[in-house]
């Protein structure tokens, strides 16, 4: 499915790439597992933080389907989304790069509602509120409360099934579930 949208996808072990390297070693003071925990997208390229050998097909299979909704965003917005994202006061207050997090974990909660209901959902939106006001993505949101208010539309969205209805979650949640 992922390919249907870039077909040049590559995906990339962040240990081969110089520039995953260089990044690596330039937020390590602020996210110090950045090389080894998060998986990147710059354009047509997915960086993962281990071989992807080393991941289980469904956990690679939602990576590339969150990485997809940044995909699908650069594409549509274009520098607009580089620049928005890339730029933001930090630590203080609210950037734009939190939106851009929401769409994509927005797949990640409604693939969490699907497998294990509410306890799933809730489950990952409690790591998703100390993720987003935390150093992992520079502080995108201010404080945790204030990322919670920012997250649960989101996840009311899911409950009642409109997000599942909605590209590109539809098209995503159909190839989850399969024929």
């Amino acid at each position: 499915m992922v390919r249907g949208h870039v077909p040049d996808l590559r995906i990339v072990h962040k240990a081969d790439s110089r520039l995953m390297r260089a990044l690596g070693v330039v937020l390590r003071p602020i996210t110090p597992d950045f090389s080894t925990a998060y998986t990147t997208v710059l354009g047509k390229t997915v960086y993962l933080p281990r071989p992807m050998a080393e991941f289980d097909r469904d956990q690679l299979a939602r990576i590339l389907a969150h990485e997809l909704v940044h995909q699908l965003d650069m594409i549509e917005h274009g520098a607009l989304f580089y620049a928005s994202y890339l730029v933001a006061p930090m630590p203080a207050g609210r950037t734009q790069r939190a939106f851009w997090e929401r769409r994509a974990y927005a797949v990640d909660l409604m693939l969490a509602y699907d497998e294990d209901g509410d306890r799933g959902l809730e489950r990952l939106l409690d790591w998703l509120i100390r993720t987003f006001s935390g150093s992992a993505y520079a502080w995108m949101w201010a404080g945790q409360g204030a990322a919670r208010r920012f997250l649960e539309p989101t996840c009311r969205e899911i409950r009642s099934g409109e997000l599942q209805k909605r590209e590109p979650y539809a098209e995503i949640f159909a190839a989850w579930r399969g024929p």
